[in-house]
């Protein structure tokens, strides 16, 4: 939350508190899931040779391993 906190002021210019974020990541998030969904469905349809992806694996809130392959 504190990098969301800091990239909200680089970005935006104005510092959004991780308060905040946390309340919207709570409220808003299956919102936001979509629209993340709807951003994947725009951007596979464009064309493109190659993509790299950077990490298949990562852990959640409650440190538990996982794997996207």
């Amino acid at each position: 939350m504190r990098y969301a906190e800091s990239l909200s002021l680089t970005h935006l210019g104005v510092r959004i508190p991780k308060s905040t974020l946390r309340y919207w990541e709570a409220r808003h998030g299956d919102m936001v899931g979509e629209v993340l969904k709807a951003l994947l469905r725009l951007l596979s349809l464009m064309d493109y040779d190659y993509s790299v992806v950077d990490s298949t694996r990562f852990t959640d809130w409650l440190k538990a391993l996982m794997n996207y392959s």
